[in-house]
């Protein structure tokens, strides 16, 4: 099959890590993969550095027709015979494109719709109404998608709760490389960062935007440090609120217990060195930081959002607790910090589920799987 994935941004985070994990992994198994991106950046030079040729397609959000007619003559140029694109403004665009190049198979990947309707919708009556335009955009051109994919339960009743087709809409849930399990992992980036192999480490990763709400987590963190003043708070991302965060932490009296340790490439790596997986997020599709903890048998304590609260087993494999919760957040953190028999068997469960469900191979074989069906038929 000749493959074109089209990327929302050219960093990688999120849906952009699913595709080059896509990506790669198709190509491995003997398709030809392209990839297009919006401009150039880590995303096409990783890709590259895989032997997947990058093609950079600048484009304008939805209402760039100019950029659609680019893309549309790309795909019949390439003969492009199966078009995936990633991401609700991208879908919008792509599948234009697709439309007017008549490709055999189209689909899409909705890794978090416009506003998750368990995670929270804007509350301003501009928020709502840009909201609406997307989301009758949405509805109006997966017509021209043979599948639109949902990463998660959660995502797909939020594509249904806004008159998506259900017959149009299926799930592939996330999937990501589940590595093998060793036990001096994280002790050289605990070395490095001047971490005693006894402190409890309590970690995060992701990027420092509003969507994450970290100063739940950093109250959180003030609590859990009144209490086990030895545990310590390593957070990895970069975002515009970092200095925001950096001063609230000082506020709150834990800036020698909070790291910021900024954008990092060795992710697996440095989850290794946490003991405990916190996510304070407000919503979530199907977080691939939660299932990366739990492949590495760390235990998660998070907020309630539906795609996370779909990830893991309250009780089994971690604990949810309410939105906002920092309180609550931090008993769960405390408890796991105080149990540590509790917390290791909260992670071999989170690794076993990651191992039977969410495995990077079940992914790749569900797309390849539905790729093929879609052209036969």
């Amino acid at each position: 099959m000749k493959i074109l994935q089209v990327a929302y941004k050219s960093t990688i985070s999120g849906g952009e890590k699913v595709l080059y994990d896509l990506a790669v992994s198709l190509r491995g198994r003997g398709h030809e993969v392209i990839a297009v991106c919006p401009d150039p950046g880590q995303l096409p030079e990783r890709l590259a550095e895989k032997g997947i040729r990058a093609e950079i397609i600048p484009f304008r959000k939805t209402y760039d027709l100019a950029a659609a007619g680019r893309l549309a003559r790309f795909i019949r140029r390439e003969r492009i015979e199966v078009l995936h694109s990633h991401s609700m403004l991208t879908n919008i665009l792509s599948r234009t494109a697709g439309r007017l190049a008549r490709v055999p198979v189209s689909v899409s990947t909705e890794h978090l719709t416009m506003e998750l309707a368990r995670g929270g919708r804007g509350k301003s009556r501009a928020a709502r109404l840009k909201a609406a335009y997307y989301r009758r955009l949405d509805n109006f051109t997966s017509r021209w998608n043979d599948t639109v994919i949902a990463v998660s339960g959660a995502v797909r009743d939020d594509l249904l709760e806004q008159g998506m087709d259900p017959e149009r809409v299926k799930v592939i849930e996330n999937g990501i490389e589940i590595p093998p399990l060793n036990p001096a992992a994280g002790l050289q980036v605990r070395e490095e960062l001047e971490i005693g192999e006894d402190v409890p480490v309590i970690g995060t990763v992701g990027r420092l935007s509003p969507q994450k709400d970290y100063p739940t987590l950093l109250r959180a963190a003030a609590e859990v440090s009144a209490a086990c003043p030895e545990a310590l708070f390593l957070i990895l991302g970069e975002g515009d609120l970092r200095t925001d965060l950096e001063n609230l932490a000082a506020e709150l009296g834990i800036g020698e217990r909070v790291k910021f340790l900024g954008y990092r490439n060795n992710v697996m790596e440095i989850v290794a060195a946490f003991d405990i997986f916190a996510l304070s997020s407000l919503w979530e599709g199907l977080p691939l930081a939660v299932l990366e903890a739990m492949a590495l048998a760390r235990p998660v304590a998070a907020t309630a959002v539906p795609g996370t609260v779909e990830a893991l087993v309250e009780g089994e494999t971690g604990y949810a607790v309410p939105l906002g919760g920092h309180s609550a957040l931090a008993e769960r953190i405390i408890t796991l910090i105080r149990k540590p028999e509790l917390a290791r068997r909260m992670g071999e469960a989170g690794r076993r589920r990651a191992e039977d469900r969410f495995s990077r191979e079940r992914m790749v074989d569900d797309h390849e799987a539905l790729y093929g069906r879609l052209l036969r038929g």
